[in-house]
């Protein structure tokens, strides 16, 4: 983006935008700029005071002084962007602890044994395949928590 040709990665959901960039006081501009034609060309004001940034072995100095330019805060490391952990570690097994957590929440209140194999087959393929396939899409996971997730799902499978 932009006449130096600035790398810039952005992922728009809904009125939540993540942007990923090296660190720069250029690249703050770019995205400065890039958010004021997106308030000129849709009409939509960014609201700063909601927006946050934060920094990858980025000093604190540094981080607030892109933030004072941008009129937001700051953000520690590890956050949550859409569930996420963004910041965290994947290959720590308590990373991966909230999805399985998530997998059991939804298991407990499902009772297997009141429906039929075709109904917890549906039910494991519609719903309990698309969280892990979610955090899997972004994240590779060890062996041992395939393999947890795996045993989840035949406990509830064959009740």
């Amino acid at each position: 983006m932009g006449r130096n040709g600035v790398d810039c990665c952005m992922l728009p959901f809904a009125d939540d935008t993540l942007f990923l960039c090296d660190e720069s006081f250029s690249n703050i501009l770019t995205i400065k700029a890039i958010l004021r034609c997106h308030e000129l060309l849709s009409g939509l004001k960014v609201n700063f005071h909601k927006s946050k940034l934060a920094g990858i072995c980025v000093d604190r100095y540094s981080l607030n002084t892109y933030a004072k330019s941008l009129n937001c805060n700051t953000k520690r490391l590890p956050f949550k962007y859409l569930g996420i952990e963004v910041g965290g570690n994947p290959r720590k097994k308590q990373f991966w602890e909230l999805v399985v957590n998530k997998i059991n929440a939804r298991l407990i209140s499902w009772k297997g044994r009141f429906l039929s194999m075709a109904g917890r087959i549906c039910l494991l393929k519609s719903v309990f395949t698309a969280i892990p396939i979610f955090y899997l899409s972004f994240f590779k996971s060890s062996a041992s928590v395939c393999s947890s997730i795996i045993s989840i799902h035949r406990k509830f499978l064959w009740a």
